[in-house]
């Protein structure tokens, strides 16, 4: 018995459900004869209307088990159906809100149900369990199912030949955005601190940036790799372990909310990336700028190896937005950096900046005690105002010791802070 009363339009529609679906008080219509579901642009058949639960489709399986090219078998005493093609085997039982995935307990948005004999399953998760995309059009009442997806990445355009389940990443700020997307990773960049988000840290360390584990990439079996475009010539070797690969990167505010509008697109969760993009406008808008801009100098990496950051990088860009000036504007940028110059102790003598900042993967107060002994050594140096008022500060290394990502408005707003205590 429904332990609710409902209108009797309701009820009516109570009354098809078998009585295990009708205990949860779900809400259950049957579709308009408009709604239409296509696979690549043609109509698949349906031996019944699709029905909605709590605004989730269901549809007949034997009619998307045919069109998605698999082979479906039923259990009438366990009202069990399971779907299986060569890489995928589903299990879906009526009235249970979990779905068995190659072994694997997964929990349903709506639970399959049977009405008038015929078994309904959840459309969009056995589709995108069988690696299509999913998009609903309101004006056209159509859900389309796509096989392939056109992107741009900041390589240029790629067409993936089947929606991600296993995606392994070789950049932090990546694995931060596909979790903060609502999905997870099978493998992950080496760490050299702390794990971001610290559920990642159980995924397999597969690499980095400047290079690939190969062993620890194909034991992960990922179906989708997102590597750095250094790593381009590793492109067939990759794909050779039957994953597909997309080169991407980003420096700029603007290239991170890129990556995350790439990503939220191939995962199919598009509202939220729109979601993370203008959370992190919030808090870049709502930041006070210096009344004028202290010129300031980024100074990355460890004594005998210092490099300048230039506006084209991360930690330039993001002084930018927070209100600074980077006296390093016009330096000559480095052939394997470009995003950084040289340190040219002429060049910031003439550039006289007010502040200095630190970026280092060491320790912080001994790099900034070693800094501060060679600028104090030199007499041009100690001219500097940032000298002169021991204007030197470390920013933290889990902010910028590598590219923050999502996190970028917090790295915006430490610079942010130090800035405003300039005079």
């Amino acid at each position: 018995m429904v332990g609710k009363v409902f209108t009797r339009g309701m009820l009516a529609a109570a009354l098809l459900l078998t009585p295990a679906l009708a205990s949860t008080g779900s809400i259950v219509s049957a579709a308009g004869s408009s709604i239409k579901v296509t696979l690549d642009g043609k109509a698949v058949p349906m031996n019944a209307q699709p029905r909605i639960v709590n605004d989730y489709t269901l549809v007949p399986y034997a009619s998307i088990v045919s069109a998605l090219g698999g082979k479906a078998t039923w259990n009438a005493s366990t009202k069990t159906v399971t779907v299986a093609s060569k890489d995928v085997n589903v299990e879906l039982t009526a009235g249970v809100k979990k779905a068995v995935v190659n072994h694997a307990t997964q929990p349903l948005d709506a639970a399959p149900s049977i009405v008038n004999g015929t078994m309904f399953v959840p459309l969009r998760f056995l589709s995108e369990t069988f690696g299509k995309w999913v998009s609903y059009s309101k004006p056209a009442a159509t859900i389309a199912l796509r096989s392939e997806l056109a992107v741009t990445t900041s390589s240029g355009p790629v067409t993936l030949k089947k929606k991600p389940s296993r995606i392994a990443t070789l950049s932090s700020s990546d694995t931060e955005i596909i979790y903060a997307l609502g999905s997870s990773v099978v493998g992950r960049p080496t760490a050299l601190g702390a794990v971001y988000p610290p559920q990642a840290a159980s995924a397999p360390e597969i690499g980095s940036t400047h290079g690939i584990l190969f062993e620890k990439l194909a034991a992960a079996k990922p179906d989708l790799v997102i590597a750095s475009p250094a790593l381009q010539s590793q492109k067939a070797t990759i794909e050779a372990l039957g994953a597909q690969v997309i080169f991407n990167a980003h420096n700029t505010y603007p290239e991170i909310q890129a990556s995350v509008r790439l990503y939220g697109k191939i995962l199919g969760k598009e509202s939220r990336a729109d979601q993370l993009i203008k959370g992190m406008d919030a808090k870049v808008s709502g930041l006070t700028k210096p009344a004028a801009a202290p010129k300031t100098l980024i100074v990355y990496g460890a004594p005998g190896s210092f490099v300048v950051a230039l506006p084209s990088s991360y930690p330039g860009n993001f002084l930018a937005l927070a209100g600074g000036k980077n006296v390093a504007a016009s330096f000559p940028k480095m052939d394997e950096m470009p995003q950084y110059a040289e340190l040219s102790l002429e060049r910031i003598v003439a550039a006289n900046p007010d502040l200095i900042l630190l970026i280092t993967h060491g320790d912080a107060a001994e790099v900034k005690a070693s800094f501060k002994k060679q600028f104090e050594s030199n007499p041009a140096w100690k001219s500097l105002g940032a000298v002169k008022n021991d204007r030197f500060e470390v920013l933290p290394s889990d902010l910028f010791a590598a590219n923050p990502g999502l996190r970028a408005p917090e790295a915006i707003s430490a610079i942010n802070k130090i800035l405003l205590q300039v005079k």
